[in-house]
């Protein structure tokens, strides 16, 4: 039987299927955003151990500079959280076989670009 005119024998290239990566490069991805992961948790209980090891009533001339600090470091908690969701979510894609997919044109991320930021959301040329 003959097969119709343009039509591919053989598997065929969903885009559905995790950007095309490579077993081995998707085994990499995935150690290096467990190994994000881990380091992210561990900034954060870090972080957290600080904010509750503040002074209870810090002299009047500190309490501006420990104002800051703890400014500073909600915003660096709220950016951990943020990345650990990415990460996660890149997690849950790996397992769902969608990662490496932009969330916006659905083609593949470079992998080259997945080695520096794995949980990457969208293609290079689309930030």
């Amino acid at each position: 039987m003959a097969m119709p005119e343009g039509k591919a024998k053989g598997p065929t290239a969903s885009p559905e299927r995790g950007a095309q990566l490579k077993p081995k490069e998707i085994k990499t991805l995935r150690a290096r955003l467990e190994s994000a992961r881990s380091d992210v948790l561990a900034s954060l209980v870090k972080a957290e151990a600080v904010a509750r090891s503040a002074e209870p009533e810090p002299e009047p001339m500190d309490a501006a500079e420990l104002t800051r600090e703890q400014d500073d470091g909600a915003l660096f908690v709220e950016r951990a959280r943020e990345r650990l969701a990415d990460i996660d979510d890149a997690l849950a894609k790996m397992e769902a076989g969608t990662y490496g997919l932009s969330e916006r044109s659905r083609r593949p991320i470079d992998y080259r670009r997945l080695m520096v930021v794995p949980w990457a959301r969208l293609a290079a040329d689309e930030e």
